[in-house]
């Protein structure tokens, strides 16, 4: 572990529809997960993992205008996050700060359905991009 409790834990993919990622990803040998829909998130979601290969999360817009819809009309698809695990929301933050890293919090800390309920917020690091961070099952989330 690194002196942020950070684990690397997937790249977040977004794409206006998902079946040509999907395609690639199956021919590179990833296993499909189930596709769910995060209210909380605004956005339709789907794991891919791989034995060998970092997991990929496949982000699409929902029924409902979110701010990935913007980020798509602008960029097109893209890898627009990293995620990283951690035991403790806060506790990461804090590390990341006193590095003297300039953080501002994108979303704060909420259950994403595609995580069972585990907390995820998004801040982006200057210089950096944005990165996801997901609380570790059975620790206290204690960021607001």
């Amino acid at each position: 572990m690194n002196r942020f409790g950070l684990e690397f834990h997937h790249f977040g993919l977004a794409v206006p529809q998902p079946d040509k990622a999907l395609k690639l990803l199956t021919a590179l040998g990833y296993h499909v997960g189930l596709a769910v829909s995060d209210p909380m998130q605004m956005v339709r979601l789907t794991m891919c993992h791989h034995p060998q290969m970092p997991d990929v999360e496949i982000i699409c817009p929902s029924d409902v205008v979110s701010p990935i819809d913007r980020l798509l009309r602008r960029n097109g698809s893209l890898v627009y996050h990293l995620c990283y695990a951690t035991r403790r929301i806060d506790a990461a933050l804090t590390a990341l700060e006193r590095e003297g890293l300039n953080i501002v919090m994108i979303s704060g800390p909420k259950p994403a359905v595609l995580f069972g309920g585990r907390d995820v917020a998004f801040y982006s690091v200057d210089g950096f991009g944005l990165i996801e961070l997901l609380q570790e099952q059975d620790s206290p989330s204690t960021t607001s």
